[in-house]
């Protein structure tokens, strides 16, 4: 029974030595853990299972990663997603932050490095039992409402996006600063927990997909402070 509570993971990997030894590593660390040998298999397995976090290899037989990736995003904007790949080109890390992971981690990788970058992951996501959570955290911005538990944006006319949970704490950070200046180096430190090169161009994708998201209301947008970072303004119309 206390098994319930704890946090499920998708591990889809066609190394099987390496997917055994996440598996064993995860179980170790109280986290429960699906296999699927590649990126079909584990599709069929999403579409049926409730995950809190999805560790997808890049290259796979018959779908690979971002395929994968894709397909979970048109069907779930938020269970946060997690990269593994031996590929560690910029474009390839910057397409799958396009896709919307969380995180992606370059192979070899220690076990202890995968378990932190998880970890974090999770927090940031709250992924753990979220139907659990009561605290209401809403907070209004020009004509939207924002529904930080439930990763929900509501629009005027009762229109309604979910967003991923990356996007959601981004969004909250900005909204509680707004008209203030946050820096990169707060962004990165306060979402990622860290600052590095791919944190920092995770960054940039992020605050354009909450642009496009702002579109939506006209009297709010996300300025860049030259050489400084970022700003949330609402303007005021008569």
């Amino acid at each position: 029974m206390a098994q319930e509570l704890l946090p499920h993971i998708l591990v889809v990997e066609d190394d099987i030595t390496l997917a055994t030894l996440l598996k064993e590593n995860l179980k170790l660390n109280n986290f429960v853990t699906r296999l699927c040998k590649d990126g079909e298999e584990g599709w069929q397995v999403f579409q049926k299972e409730r995950f809190d976090l999805c560790l997808l290899d890049v290259n796979m037989p018959k779908r690979n990663g971002f395929e994968l990736a894709k397909l979970i995003r048109e069907q779930d904007a938020f269970t946060p997603l997690v990269f593994l790949t031996a590929n560690s080109s910029e474009e390839d890390k910057l397409k799958g932050f396009g896709l919307g992971a969380d995180e992606y981690i370059t192979k070899p990788f220690s076990t202890q490095e995968l378990l932190a970058r998880v970890k974090a992951v999770l927090k940031r996501a709250n992924a753990v039992k979220p139907e659990i959570i009561v605290k209401e955290e809403v907070y209004t911005l020009g004509n939207m409402r924002i529904d930080v538990p439930n990763h929900v944006v509501f629009f005027e006319g009762n229109k309604e996006k979910k967003v991923s949970s990356t996007e959601c704490e981004l969004l909250k950070l900005f909204v509680k600063n707004k008209n203030l200046l946050l820096t990169r180096n707060s962004l990165l430190l306060s979402i990622w927990g860290r600052d590095d090169f791919y944190t920092a161009r995770n960054l940039d994708v992020y605050i354009n997909k909450l642009r496009k998201l702002l579109k939506e209301d006209p009297s709010v947008e996300i300025i860049n402070v030259h050489g400084s970072g970022f700003k949330l303004v609402e303007s005021t119309t008569s």
